[in-house]
């Protein structure tokens, strides 16, 4: 099966979706978002169409999703299979309406208190074309943080998932995606769509460390005096193409974005930060701020970072961005090898002082500590 072959005329029960995909076109190299990503390779490849059955779960204190199926959840979280979810209809994202396209059923978590959850993802099917989608919706007022981890065994693979989050009235939702790959010929593209409505707030964390080809399409829309505070580490090396590309708008008044990006490119890696921050008129007294700084370890990686802007109202109270690349400082380099400190070290040390305000603000130490056992990794 190729991606490239899907016939929309099969699918006459999805309509819409049908409708929306035949006036966005089919995703190519020229699409914006997928310019620097090198798809073409991967939509043409042949792939074993791989349909994830609904099978019994087991109680568990996480949640555990192989290969696009619930097997593990806690008793306590309310999951089921819509047939039919209601679908973000403004998405910018084709990859975003050929997943719901292909999926039958969607997993819905039902999130009704306050907690801590675990999801771990597991990627297990060889040559195989798996697509799935995850549906979260929240109660209002609740709090609540979610640690997404990423297990990859699937080689030639192509994974096609995503996000929908409704997150309610006045409800905070943490959202930590730890994703680390290992096999240089895994490749995913998920796309998200995220919901906050009046008073609520979204909190993402994303880390995209390794070799693989990656690439995490987000659309945020947020009502009056949402919020959503974004912020985003990439470390990859070898022939990795890792990246993150956005849409959020600012749609309610007083609503307040804020995305913060560190990026540390080595050998032939690829890193992607695309993001569009846009307020429509109606969002007065609104502030969004874009900042996005990447380091180069050497002269083979690259970096394509496009902090973008649209402001459909005179009445903002902020409006920032900024992006830089470049290699180390040498002169902290050259001031730290005179105190004694060996030449790999201090790199480590300067590495490390460029990403401490996005680990200081998750308060993570365990995130801190792998990055810190991949960047020793020796080749």
């Amino acid at each position: 099966m190729r991606i490239l072959d899907i016939n929309l005329e099969e699918y006459g029960a999805k309509k819409a979706l049908v409708q929306k995909l035949k006036s966005m076109g089919m995703p190519t190299p020229k699409t914006e978002h997928y310019r620097y990503f090198g798809i073409r390779p991967i939509l043409d490849k042949e792939y074993i169409p791989y349909s994830p059955p609904i099978q019994s779960i087991e109680e568990a204190d996480h949640i555990e999703i192989v290969d696009g199926m619930v097997t593990k959840a806690p008793k306590s979280i309310f999951v089921e299979f819509l047939t039919n979810p209601k679908v973000d209809d403004s998405h910018y994202d084709q990859i975003y309406y050929i997943n719901h396209l292909l999926v039958d059923k969607t997993i819905h978590f039902e999130l009704e208190k306050d907690m801590e959850l675990t999801i771990v993802q597991k990627f297990t099917k060889t040559g195989a074309f798996v697509p799935y989608r995850i549906k979260i919706s929240t109660q209002p007022g609740i709090n609540v943080k979610i640690e997404e981890e990423c297990i990859v065994y699937a080689e030639e693979s192509l994974y096609l998932y995503g996000y929908d989050i409704d997150l309610a009235k006045d409800a905070i939702l943490q959202l930590l995606q730890n994703r680390v790959t290992g096999l240089e010929n895994f490749a995913q593209i998920a796309s998200h769509s995220v919901r906050c409505n009046k008073n609520s707030e979204f909190r993402l964390f994303t880390f995209d460390f390794g070799v693989a080809k990656t690439l995490h399409n987000y659309h945020i829309t947020l009502e009056e005096n949402a919020a959503t505070n974004a912020n985003h580490v990439i470390f990859g090396k070898e022939k990795a193409k890792l990246g993150n590309t956005f849409h959020i708008e600012n749609r309610g008044k007083d609503s307040r974005t804020h995305q913060f990006s560190r990026n540390i490119l080595k050998d032939k890696a690829r890193g992607i930060f695309d993001g569009l921050l846009i307020v429509k008129n109606p969002a007065k007294y609104s502030a969004i701020y874009q900042d996005s700084k990447t380091i180069l370890l050497n002269d083979g990686a690259f970096m394509v970072s496009k902090p973008q802007m649209e402001i459909y109202t005179e009445y903002i109270s902020e409006a920032t961005h900024g992006s830089t690349t470049g290699q180390l400082d040498e002169e902290a380099l050259f001031y730290l090898r005179q105190r004694g400190i060996a030449k790999e070290q201090a790199k480590e040390m300067l590495v490390l002082s460029f990403l401490d305000e996005i680990f200081e603000k998750l308060g993570d130490e365990k995130i801190k500590k792998e990055f810190i056992e991949l960047y020793e990794e020796r080749e």
